[in-house]
């Protein structure tokens, strides 16, 4: 596995890691998101991303459907929870000089913005995302993104799925 692809697979670990540390210093950068990028999965910021990675830090050119799907269904996670704007912020800022693919600095402030912006949607909201049940669960589309909340209370908007275990529920962006 190239180091493209693998900070491509590690992309679904900052939710993990936000969970952990819900203190981030929170950076918008939203005047580095592209115009429309926000609100649906766009592949252009990832296409972006892999293209400006390929200068400095290539990988196998047959990666590249993987690796930009991979980044896609990230922007879809953060999508959900209004936090894609932060995440394209992230993925353009890493397309620009200044930014290390080998030693992945240079983007600190951006990365910690959609860090911080997917931790203060789970204190808002008390639901996390699980995006590998979007489409399988989540049929509407007007509440396409799948979540599980704590103490099995979602917020209004949201319809539950999945009444089992911890529950699913769909709903609109949180």
């Amino acid at each position: 596995m190239t180091l493209l692809n693998d900070r491509m697979a590690l992309r679904g670990l900052p939710f993990a890691l936000c969970l952990a540390s819900l203190a981030v210093a929170c950076s918008q950068g939203e005047d580095d998101v592209p115009p429309g990028a926000v609100g649906a999965s766009n592949v252009a910021p990832c296409e972006a991303q892999w293209e400006a990675m390929q200068k400095n830090c290539p990988a196998d050119p047959t990666d590249k459907d993987a690796s930009v799907a991979t980044c896609v269904s990230a922007e879809n996670e953060f999508a959900g929870i209004g936090c894609q704007a932060q995440y394209d912020a992230w993925l353009v800022c890493t397309t620009k000089p200044g930014y290390d693919c080998n030693l992945d600095t240079g983007c600190e402030a951006t990365q910690g913005g959609y860090f911080s912006c997917q931790s203060q949607a789970v204190l808002r909201t008390g639901c996390v995302r699980l995006g590998v049940q979007d489409a399988t669960r989540c049929s509407d589309k007007a509440k396409p993104y799948a979540f599980s909340c704590l103490n099995m209370k979602a917020p209004a908007v949201c319809t539950q799925v999945v009444t089992e275990g911890a529950g699913i529920w769909c709903c609109p962006q949180l």
